[in-house]
């Protein structure tokens, strides 16, 4: 019987750039073995670690997919739940290197797979589209930044407009209904990814898939400034204190704003029907519209604001669509200096060694 998988993003294209929370994707304190796969692109590294991750969940495993925001049918990590096992793409944007070489963390190099005299010719050609990708993204972070200054315009509007009474109210009804029968005791703990990114497919979500399990659903409904992170930042907070762990999941525009919140122990989600994603959910509607006053709003204005954002934003993913084009063209000067067949037999050696630390965890219960 397969295991559960579940798909993340653990970084974004926002408008403060590529923003990580790779920390997140597995702890060393928590990690038997957290490999960092080195090289260019087209090396293998994300077949790799598809391979690795359908192994493992045809055996019974939970398997987390850890996608990549700038190919988001590209995966930057594997994690293999009961092994505690990670495999993530160490190289840039998201460079990740050993904390603890050795004892949790190692370095496996596609490099030594491939024919470094292939590479001669093509030479000027990696460097100068390297500096083109690299531009590209600049440019693309430049459109999704200005499109968060009418962002904020657009929230400004709304922020005048809402009855903060209203707010703490439905806060605190919130609260009442989710936790009212946890008390204040030991601290939780929280992790901290995207389920939604700017990709060169345009926007793409997972959430979906990562709160099916949650039989209670409280969905949010509304723009920017009506009170939505808020209410999220406030139920985490309490959940925490009564020593919940928590799945925060932030917006791909502004990361430090929270997008949704699950809290799995109660099998309770709380998530935002918003102005970036446009999802329906289906749940306990709560429509953020009414705790405002719209006779305070110029809706000619807002109006004016979202086009201008949504065409911005348009013009950033248009650019990040464009960047993944040239990082196709990158790939190809790799895959054809690759010895594929040695990646082949990396892949049954590390697939034997993760196989040794299942015997270990195994042994391990029996203690």
């Amino acid at each position: 019987m397969k295991g559960n998988i579940r798909n993340f993003f653990p970084g974004g294209n926002t408008s403060l750039g590529f923003y990580s929370f790779y920390d997140y994707i597995i702890s060393q304190d928590t990690a038997t073995r957290k490999i960092c796969i080195k090289g260019g692109p087209g090396t293998g590294k994300s077949s790799l670690m598809k391979k690795i991750g359908t192994f493992f969940n045809d055996k019974g495993y939970d398997v987390e997919y850890h996608h990549c925001s700038s190919d988001n049918n590209s995966l930057d990590g594997v994690v293999i739940k009961g092994l505690d096992v990670a495999i993530l793409d160490g190289t840039s944007p998201h460079v990740v290197d050993p904390q603890n070489p050795g004892a949790v963390d190692e370095i496996l190099n596609m490099g030594q797979h491939w024919n470094e005299d292939g590479f001669k010719k093509y030479r000027e050609d990696i460097i100068k589209t390297n500096k083109q990708i690299k531009g590209r993204f600049q440019r693309a972070y430049k459109f999704i930044g200005a499109s968060k200054l009418i962002h904020d315009d657009w929230s400004n509007y709304n922020k005048t407009a809402l009855d903060r009474s209203k707010l703490a109210v439905l806060q605190e009804d919130l609260k009442n209904k989710i936790l009212s029968n946890y008390e204040i005791a030991s601290i939780g703990a929280e992790r901290h990814l995207f389920a939604t990114a700017f990709t060169p497919n345009g926007i793409v979500t997972f959430i979906d898939s990562l709160y099916e399990s949650s039989e209670k659903v409280y969905v949010l409904n509304g723009g920017p400034g009506t009170g939505k992170t808020q209410i999220l930042k406030f139920i985490l907070e309490e959940a925490i204190k009564r020593g919940f762990f928590v799945e925060v999941y932030h917006d791909p525009l502004i990361p430090e704003r929270i997008e949704h919140i699950i809290i799995p122990n109660l099998k309770t989600a709380l998530v935002t029907s918003n102005e970036i994603n446009q999802k329906k959910f289906i749940g306990t509607q709560i429509f953020m519209d009414n705790l405002l006053d719209y006779a305070l709003v110029d809706k000619d204005e807002v109006q004016k604001d979202k086009d201008i954002f949504y065409k911005l934003l348009n013009e950033g993913l248009t650019v990040i669509a464009s960047a993944k084009k040239l990082h196709d063209d990158l790939e190809k000067y790799y895959i054809e200096n690759m010895n594929f067949e040695e990646i082949d037999e990396a892949y049954d050696k590390l697939v034997n060694r993760l196989l040794k630390y299942e015997k270990e965890h195994e042994i391990n219960k029996t203690i």
